[in-house]
């Protein structure tokens, strides 16, 4: 169902061991404390004893109590479950205690306990004796107990074995329920957090083979649902681009046999005669033409494609952009009159800018002949050039049928076409998708402004040059 390197099984895991590590270092930290107050909690029984036995030898020096009657007295104290007090002698003979009625009595310390308690310290110590774990405290009375002038106090605590068994046994428990519950809540956590990317990779094979219908379903506004977002945007955006590459095609083949078509009736009417000498120069200009708007298109077609892969370097120079301009317009004289226009051009001065000529050369001829294929017949195309600080700004406005506001963001994709009903067929939709990309790589932002009726305005800046000022 899932493979071993998937994000899923590495999710699973990674959390599981998170989790299993915060259960450790919670058991390790339990533990410690546990054990801290299992002895505080020794240490407060054996303050309270200690303070009994004080009281009971100080009575007995009161009322004159035999032995026999101090030590059936202290049995109340000294015979406790979970531990034992002992009273002994500098020696560590046992004076009172659990076993004083046996002929060997018990010493519970050893020498080194002995000196260390007689030097007046509380001495506290757990450990393993002889195979079992102990907790001793002992120190010295102030109460003399016969000819016994520092008598010792001893309380061992035994068989803590048991309760720390309880205790990890109990926490163990705790942790395999939790560990359980955790595995499960994780199990399904993963295989819903990780169900929308693998919903995705499926998709990706369909987009893959061309098929764009579907498209990734995820409602919250996360991580994940911001890739699949992008993901279905992709997706349109594929979708769009490759409707847009059909027309193309279907566009691009119809402007190539179009003039083909035209340019072989010439041929064979020129071959065979049919067309008189006195016309025969006007077909050769129409053959021109069409020759050259192929040519066009192919070259456009070419250009694109270098833009989009990188190829496409500029080189920069200081030029005079007035004189440029002004030899661009001469060369759409012939368009112009076609369509009884005129391009007028309003500059101050000559500006000098630092930039790629050929490529500014692209950029104008393109705006140049979108403005005159969308002007109206017996209308004006203005070319502004003003300074702005540094730069040079290039304005270039027809008064033509404009563009919806809702085209605007769409006219710089390659093979876009704003009205295919009211565009004519003199070109593939590269032009615009030409313009930006060459002032993206001189860092220059285009801008475009259009009302519908009114005209369009296309602006974008360059950097002036030293020679300009």
């Amino acid at each position: 169902m899932f493979k071993k390197n998937s994000i899923f099984i590495r999710m699973f895991f990674s959390y599981s061991f998170i989790i299993i590590l915060s259960f450790l270092l919670f058991i390790g930290v339990f533990f410690y404390l546990f054990h801290l107050n299992l002895y505080k909690e020794f240490e407060d029984i054996f303050h309270h004893q200690y303070l009994q036995v004080e009281k009971q030898l100080q009575n007995q020096r009161k009322f004159n109590w035999s032995d026999s009657e101090t030590a059936e007295i202290l049995s109340h104290s000294l015979n406790q479950p979970g531990y034992h007090v002992y009273i002994v002698d500098e020696t560590g003979k046992q004076i009172f205690g659990p076993d004083t009625n046996q002929e060997s009595p018990v010493i519970p310390i050893s020498d080194d306990i002995l000196s260390q308690v007689q030097s007046g310290k509380l001495l506290s110590k757990g450990g393993f004796e002889n195979g079992e774990l102990r907790y001793t405290i002992a120190t010295m009375l102030t109460t003399s107990i016969n000819a016994v002038e520092q008598p010792i106090m001893v309380m061992v605590f035994n068989k803590l074995n048991h309760e720390y068994q309880r205790v990890i046994w109990m926490i163990l428990f705790t942790f395999f329920i939790a560990i359980v519950f955790a595995g499960i809540i994780l199990w399904f956590m993963s295989k819903r957090i990780t169900a929308p990317l693998r919903e995705m990779s499926e998709i990706a094979r369909h987009y893959a083979k061309g098929d764009f219908s579907k498209s990734v379903h995820y409602q919250l506004d996360d991580e994940i649902g911001q890739l699949a977002k992008s993901f279905n945007y992709m997706a349109n955006e594929l979708n769009n681009l490759e409707t847009i590459r059909k027309q193309y095609i279907s566009n691009l083949s119809h402007e190539l046999r179009s003039p083909l078509t035209t340019l072989k009736g010439f041929i064979i009417a020129l071959m065979d005669g049919t067309i008189p000498s006195n016309r025969q120069q006007h077909y050769y200009r129409l053959m021109r033409d069409e020759t050259e708007r192929m040519i066009r298109l192919v070259n456009d077609t070419l250009n694109m494609n270098q833009l989009e892969e990188g190829h496409y370097k500029i080189f920069r120079t200081n030029y005079n952009l007035t004189d440029q301009i002004k030899s661009i317009i001469n060369k759409f004289e012939p368009h112009c009159k076609e369509k009884q226009l005129q391009i007028r051009l309003h500059a101050a001065r000559d500006y000098y800018v630092y930039a790629d000529k050929d490529r500014i050369e692209q950029v104008i001829v393109n705006l140049i002949r979108n403005a005159i294929q969308f002007s109206f017949m017996n209308s004006d195309i203005d070319i502004t050039l003003t300074r702005e600080d540094k730069n040079v700004h290039v304005k270039i406005q027809d008064y033509g049928i404009g563009i919806e506001e809702q085209h605007l963001n769409l006219i710089w994709r390659r093979f876009y076409k704003v009205d295919e009903a009211r565009s004519n067929k003199s070109g593939a939709g590269l032009g615009l998708a030409i313009v930006k990309s060459i002032l993206d790589l001189h860092e220059s932002e285009v801008n475009v402004y259009s009302k519908p009726g009114e005209g369009t305005i296309f602006s974008f800046k360059l950097p002036a040059s030293k020679a300009g000022k």
